[in-house]
């Protein structure tokens, strides 16, 4: 039990990682709705799915086909290429990209479910060096997190599921900018870092059926409170109270077999951005993903492995520098690799993300990643092993007097 422990404290030190975005400077273009990596392969839906061993909690209503209990966290790596047009020059540049976006556990206790969920809700980093027609060198830098721990909890009455979670947020943006040249011995240096933190509510429910699942959920607003600090080369200024609000967030999804072994499911978010600045527009998603799912019973190795691929179009909140706002395209398919126990999993996704247009923001994201995720560990209904060799006493044989 130990070890697992300290396997999830790991990976919570990981998830400090976040995605690349060239939009960093205007907002939190990358986002994670708290899907677990098949989702993320099956076109970021399932939050109503109930017809697998699901690891992702968006929806706190969300249980697992079976009462058992469950473990997942995943992996995103890849590239993502920047793409500026800037006065009609055409430039690109590539960069790695890690990921850790979430990982998560679940206890069931009869008809209730306990949980807790890490993840990595919104993030953006980018950095940017342009050299001056008098040799001077200008470097920028965007770093922000906005990160969510979840404590979950839910009620199953029949085949409906009721579930809250408590959602604590907290994060940073930084911005940095430099100014250097053969000329100056002492190098220019600017800093601001805003950083935020405050709990707010989630609502959730389900309603499962044989082949179908349905399901809605709620994030209230919130106001993010915290501090920003501004700094130079020179001086470090006075903290200064700042606040960062986020607004309602709905979800709504579908899951169903349409055909015994082919499943299809449907998510939508829809964030009142609009509602906390008038600058904003609401964002919205709309993802659909197919899946095959075999049953079990003696196939064709290559059709025993269930397959799965989806589309997602986003709606960003914020404008770029010119006053347009930025939607986003991602196309994805995934594979299943099921381990030794009924719990443990293997899935592989591969994501193909474009963020942006040239013609409309003069620069845009191109990302393909490699997604993997765990899904298993059914610690606390195991048995205890006791098959141990033991050393038996031998019968002490007594002579009679």
């Amino acid at each position: 039990m130990k070890k697992y422990l300290c396997l999830m404290m790991v990976l919570a030190s990981l998830s400090l990682w976040a995605g690349n975005s060239i939009f960093s400077y205007y907002g939190f273009p990358v986002r994670y709705y708290g899907r677990d990596i098949y989702s993320l392969g099956m076109g970021d839906t399932g939050s109503s799915d109930n017809l697998r061993f699901n690891t992702g909690y968006a929806n706190p209503a969300q249980r697992n086909k079976d009462n058992k209990s469950l473990f997942g966290t995943g992996i995103i790596a890849g590239y993502t290429s920047y793409n500026s047009d800037y006065q009609g020059s055409k430039r690109s540049f590539r960069d790695d990209a890690l990921d850790f976006p979430y990982f998560s556990v679940s206890v069931p206790l009869k008809n209730q479910r306990i949980g807790f969920q890490f993840n990595s809700l919104a993030s953006g980093m980018v950095k940017n060096q342009i050299m001056l027609p008098d040799s001077t060198l200008e470097r920028q830098e965007a770093e922000k997190y906005l990160f969510r721990a979840d404590l979950i909890y839910s009620y199953r009455i029949r085949n409906l599921n009721l579930g809250i979670s408590g959602n604590y947020y907290f994060g940073h943006d930084k911005r940095t900018f430099e100014q250097s040249s053969g000329g100056n011995t002492v190098h220019s240096r600017e800093s601001l870092l805003n950083s935020f933190k405050n709990p707010t509510l989630t609502l959730g429910a389900v309603q499962s059926f044989a082949n179908h699942s349905t399901g809605a959920y709620a994030t209230l607003p919130v106001k993010l409170k915290g501090e920003s600090k501004r700094s130079s080369s020179h001086t470090t200024e006075d903290p200064v109270k700042i606040t960062h609000e986020l607004p309602l967030q709905l979800g709504a999804s579908y899951t169903g077999y349409f055909l015994p072994e082919y499943k299809v499911a449907v998510d939508a978010n829809y964030d009142l951005y609009s509602e906390v600045d008038s600058k904003q527009r609401d964002a919205i998603k709309v993802g659909v993903g197919v899946a095959y799912e075999p049953s079990k019973g003696t196939k064709s190795w290559y059709q025993r492995y269930p397959l799965r691929a989806g589309i997602w179009n986003r709606q960003l909140e914020f404008k770029d520098a010119a006053g347009e706002y930025i939607n986003e395209m991602a196309y994805t398919c995934g594979i299943t690799f099921p381990l030794k126990n009924e719990v443990s999993s293997v899935d592989l996704a591969l994501m193909y993300l474009n963020r942006g247009s040239l013609d409309t923001n003069k620069l845009s994201d191109r990302s393909l990643m490699l997604l993997f995720g765990f899904t298993g560990f059914d610690v606390f209904n195991k048995a205890t092993d006791r098959t141990a060799p033991r050393e038996i006493p031998i019968k002490e044989e007594l002579e009679a007097w």
